[in-house]
């Protein structure tokens, strides 16, 4: 469907009432997907407003900005199987006294597994974002977490960043949307070491290292505390 006349402008005022400093990204983001319909995200739910509607971009502007409100890692909340005790003790040889802490540390690594992707993406857009690209938070358009605006009459850019090379992100070899999708993963499954050195902007990977996304994890973390 295509985007209701003005989308641009209506999403950069809608914008503004929720928060003024992302109303020129906002409103690029919708741009592009002015030009490209095909790449934007539907709401779900069986009253979501059609894609491109005036309600639909006053609902994705909600989620744009809620997207980088800060989110702090949730404990567990599920109770570990017993079965698991059983075979931590019978086959791995963990003693029994220590087979419940083993338990509650696996679901806590889990849990924090869980987050590292998004943390991923804030580091990323804390670099990106002063360099030209637009952080997709808010999952807007389908199968990219970042986008660039076109310079002297090139193309947009679109990339997909995952945290591990065996993430699934086969979702975007699927969409056709115009334009290629740049892929591209932290770590390895495999092998140790990380993968900055084959960030795919070129200019931004003297500026993206394994160290600093620790250190702004880090600081993230204790700005949540």
């Amino acid at each position: 469907m295509p985007f209701v006349a003005n989308a641009e402008n209506i999403a950069s005022e809608v914008m503004r009432k929720i928060d003024p400093n992302l109303a020129q990204k906002f409103a690029a983001l919708v741009s592009f997907l002015v030009s490209h319909p095909a790449a934007a995200s539907p709401l779900r739910g069986g009253s979501a407003p059609a894609v491109g509607s005036v309600e639909y971009l006053h609902r994705q502007a909600i989620a744009f900005s809620q997207g980088r409100n800060m989110k702090a890692p949730k404990p567990p909340e599920t109770i570990p199987d017993e079965m698991v005790s059983v075979i931590l003790v019978s086959y791995f040889g963990i003693q029994q006294s220590d087979a419940e802490r083993v338990k509650r540390e696996h679901l806590l690594s889990m849990s924090a597994e869980g987050v590292v992707g998004n943390l991923l993406e804030r580091y990323l857009a804390s670099v990106m974002e002063p360099n030209g690209w637009i952080w997709c938070s808010g999952a807007m358009v389908r199968a990219a977490d970042f986008i660039k605006p076109p310079a002297h009459g090139g193309s947009w850019r679109l990339l997909q960043v995952k945290n591990r090379d065996n993430s699934e992100n086969s979702s975007s070899s699927a969409i056709r949307i115009g334009t290629d999708i740049e892929k591209w993963h932290r770590t390895f499954s495999k092998k140790v070491g990380s993968n900055w050195s084959a960030f795919p902007d070129i200019s931004l990977r003297k500026n993206l290292s394994e160290d600093a996304f620790k250190t702004f994890v880090r600081s993230y973390l204790k700005e949540l505390r």
